[in-house]
C-alpha cells in the first residue's frame, strides 16, 4: 500500500512542480527591483475600504485622505510598490497615465446605458449588473463640490479573459463600491471591488495570437489550457482591488490611474499567486483601456450607445447569425495557431455551432468587442459591414 502511494506521488510530482510554476505566470517572477514598501498609513486605508465594500458602513473622507495624497504626492514618484498580504491574498500596485481628461473616461467607463465591461476587453470577456445602479455617476461626478463624497454600490457578476499563461478562465460575482470625492479642489473616483465567494471552477480557453488582438475561445471544459494541466480544478479564491482615477498632478489634461490588487488563487486551497502575477495583470488591464481612451477613432459616445442597444436588442438567433463571419474567420486561423490546432480544440471548432456553450450575453459580448476593435483599427475577426445598422456607426 505505503509503495503504490509512493509511485503514485512520484508520478504526479513532476506535473505538480510545472503548476506551481506555470499558474498565472504573466511574465517575470519576483517583486520588481525597485519597488518600496507601500506607505503605512495607506496601506491601513486600503484595507478599511475593502472593509467597507462588504460591511456598507460609511465612507468619510478621513478614510480617505492618506489614499488622495498618496495619488497626489507620492504615487507618481514610481510605478511599483510593495504591497502587503491581505486576507491571506497576494497584492500589487500599478500606476499609470491615460493621455485624455478623467472626465472624458468617467463618462464614458461609467455611462448608465453602457456595459460595465465594455472598456476592458483584455480582461473581462462578460460583466454584467445584477441591477442596474440607480445613480448616474458622470453626472454625480460634474456636480460633485468640494469637500463631499458619495458613495454608490451594486453587485456585479463577471467572467474574465483566458489567463496568458495557462487559458484558465473564471466567473465570480463581486460588491462594487465607487466612491467620488472632492479633496483640496481636486476630484478623485475610486472603485472598490471585494469577490464574494469561491469563483467557479478554472475553464479550459486561449488566448489566440497576440493578447493585445483580444482574440479569445472560450470552452465549457474544466481544467487549464497548458500542457499536462488539463486535469487541475483551480480557483478564484478571493480577489479585490482599489483603483484611484485623478487627473495628472504634472498634466492635468492627463489622468492618472493607481491600482491596488490582491489575488488568492490556486487549487487545494493552495495559493499560487505571486506579485509580479497580479502587478502584469493590471498592466494587462491598462493596456485596453489607454488603447481606447488614447484613441482619435473611438466612436462618439451616442454612437456607442446606440450599437450597444442595437446588439443588447439581438436573440439567440440573430447574434449567431452576425456571429457567422466570426466563426468562419476562427477556423481559418485556428490550424497557424499552436494552441487552437490541437486536436481538441479542433473538434469543437468544426462544430455546427462551435458557440454552443457561449450563453447570449456573451455572444452579444463578442459583438461589442469586435465593434470596438474594428472601429479603433484593431484586426477584427467579425466582418461587421455585414450589419447595415452597425456599419452605420462606422460611418
Amino acid at each position: 500500500m505505503n509503495q503504490r502511494v509512493c509511485h503514485t506521488s512520484a508520478q504526479l510530482l513532476p506535473f505538480l512542480l510545472a503548476f506551481c510554476l506555470t499558474f498565472w505566470v504573466f511574465a517575470s517572477h519576483g517583486q520588481a527591483a525597485d519597488s518600496e514598501n507601500l506607505p503605512e498609513d495607506v496601506a491601513l486605508a486600503l484595507g478599511t475600504l475593502i472593509d467597507r465594500a462588504q460591511d456598507k458602513d460609511s465612507v468619510t473622507i478621513q478614510n480617505l485622505r492618506p489614499l488622495l495624497d498618496f495619488a497626489q504626492k507620492t504615487a507618481p514618484l514610481r510605478d511599483d510598490w510593495e504591497v502587503p498580504t491581505l486576507h491571506n491574498a497576494t497584492g500589487a500596485y500599478y500606476g499609470y497615465t491615460i493621455a485624455t481628461p478623467v472626465e472624458r473616461i468617467v463618462e464614458h467607463i461609467y455611462h448608465p446605458e453602457l456595459p460595465p465591461s465594455l472598456f476592458h476587453p483584455s480582461v473581462v470577456r462578460v460583466g454584467k449588473w445584477f441591477e442596474q445602479p440607480e445613480e448616474n455617476i458622470p453626472q454625480l461626478w460634474e456636480k460633485l463640490e468640494e469637500g463631499h463624497v458619495k458613495v454608490i454600490r451594486w453587485e456585479e457578476l463577471e467572467e474574465n479573459t483566458p489567463d496568458v499563461n495557462t487559458g484558465g478562465y473564471y466567473t465570480y460575482q463581486t460588491d462594487r463600491m465607487i466612491i467620488l470625492a472632492a479633496h483640496e479642489g481636486k476630484k478623485y473616483l475610486l472603485s472598490v471591488s471585494k469577490q464574494q465567494e469561491e469563483s467557479s471552477v478554472g475553464r479550459k480557453g486561449v488566448v489566440i495570437g497576440d493578447d493585445q488582438d483580444w482574440n479569445y475561445f472560450y470552452t465549457d471544459e474544466e481544467g487549464l489550457t497548458t500542457g499536462g494541466l488539463g486535469w487541475v480544478n483551480s480557483y478564484m479564491f478571493d480577489s479585490f482591488s482599489v483603483t484611484m482615477l485623478s487627473a495628472d498632478p504634472a498634466a492635468p489634461e492627463h489622468s492618472r490611474h493607481a491600482m491596488f490588487k490582491w489575488v488568492r488563487a490556486g487549487w487545494s486551497g493552495m495559493n499560487m499567486v505571486r506579485p509580479s502575477h497580479v502587478r502584469n495583470g493590471c498592466k494587462r488591464f491598462a493596456q485596453s483601456l489607454v488603447w481606447l481612451m488614447e484613441s482619435d477613432k473611438l466612436p462618439e459616445l451616442n454612437t456607442l450607445v446606440a450599437m450597444s442597444a442595437r446588439v443588447l436588442a439581438m436573440d439567440e438567433q440573430e447574434a449567431l447569425n452576425t456571429l457567422q463571419p466570426y466563426i468562419e474567420n476562427l477556423r481559418d486561423l485556428s490550424s497557424a495557431d499552436s494552441v487552437l490546432s490541437r486536436r481538441s480544440f479542433q473538434r469543437i471548432l468544426n462544430q455546427d455551432n462551435p458557440l454552443e456553450h457561449y450563453s447570449l450575453y456573451a455572444k452579444q459580448s463578442l459583438v461589442m468587442k469586435e465593434f470596438l476593435k474594428a472601429s479603433v483599427g484593431l484586426p477584427a475577426l467579425l466582418a461587421v459591414y455585414l450589419d447595415d445598422v452597425l456599419v452605420s456607426f462606422l460611418h
